[in-house]
């Protein structure tokens, strides 16, 4: 189960905002924290910019505010048209093709250059339609921590050609002045992952626990099984620390699709709470015993958990 810390959430817009202004990125249902209840948030603290990822999620947002510019990251498809239209959500230029299609249908748009990600956008021919009216603004991806170069080329590219330039993503925090295309970082710190405890078995020396028996008891101990499992965004032999009533312990065994097993002393009692990350663990450690990226991790956690 988790809550999402929303004060987090706000510190982290308003915290972009004094430096940049900001393109908030809510693809994936807002990196699995959800777009009804990501996008009020920022709208209230001024934020009027979002990209996302497909047309669905994009009539989603134009449904929570008709003012709001919401901008479609990747390829839309011909077929697409009459919803950007009726919507008024901004495709993405990656290739000539999408030009043509978006030129013939008198549809505003921003121009992606590819500056070494080679996912989506132009490598080459950008120049020819910059110009375009239809153009609205510029953008790039950041993808590595060389990126300085690579800034400075699409800034000079904005200003010759009198074009607003986005830059994403989190990688490029402080290093522009232009506008931020930021998901990630927004969420970071926002969540608070926990679970309970649900019974309590006692092993003796040479017992196992948990399918394979991959933990075996050397001595007499005391076994907390909690009801978070691999269905829940935990590794299957994760075997990360916990904190339980401001005390740490650590997970042991092979984690079930909806439990694990934590090594218990005599204070811990069945129904309390078993943190973790969020209040006294770092989702930075989480994440480094969990075997995973932060990303990842976002979109793991199982959100029918959600308890406020």
């Amino acid at each position: 189960m988790y809550t999402i810390k929303e004060d987090v959430i706000r510190s982290n817009i308003k915290r972009i905002l004094q430096t940049n202004s900001l393109m908030l990125v809510v693809k994936d249902d807002a990196y699995g924290f959800g777009i009804k209840r990501i996008v009020p948030i920022a709208i209230q603290c001024h934020v009027k910019d979002f990209a996302v990822k497909s047309i669905e999620e994009g009539k989603l947002l134009r449904s929570l505010n008709k003012d709001i510019r919401i901008l479609l990251l990747g390829k839309t498809k011909s077929t697409d048209v009459l919803d950007l239209i009726k919507y008024k959500l901004i495709p993405t230029i990656n290739d000539y093709d999408d030009y043509v299609l978006f030129k013939e249908n008198k549809i505003p748009c921003h121009l992606a250059i590819d500056t070494g990600m080679n996912r989506f956008g132009m490598k080459s021919g950008y120049l020819a339609i910059i110009n375009d009216s239809i153009v609205k603004a510029i953008y790039t991806h950041c993808y590595n921590d060389q990126n300085r170069h690579k800034i400075k080329f699409m800034e000079r590219l904005a200003r010759n050609y009198l074009k607003p330039l986005h830059i994403g993503g989190s990688i490029a925090y402080q290093q522009t002045n232009s506008m931020l295309r930021a998901g990630k970082m927004i969420y970071e710190n926002a969540l608070y992952f926990y679970g309970h405890i649900v019974n309590i078995k006692t092993l003796s020396k040479g017992e196992t626990i948990g399918y394979d028996g991959h933990y075996e008891a050397q001595s007499n101990v005391r076994i907390g099984v909690c009801d978070i499992g691999y269905s829940d965004g935990l590794n299957l032999f994760y075997h990360g620390n916990v904190c339980i009533k401001e005390k740490c312990y650590s997970v042991i065994g092979r984690c079930c699709m909806d439990q694990c097993f934590i090594l218990i002393d005599d204070s811990v009692q069945i129904g309390d709470e078993v943190e973790f990350f969020g209040k006294q663990l770092s989702e930075e450690q989480f994440i480094k015993e969990n075997q995973m990226t932060k990303y990842e991790m976002f979109l793991q956690i199982n959100h029918k958990g959600l308890t406020n």
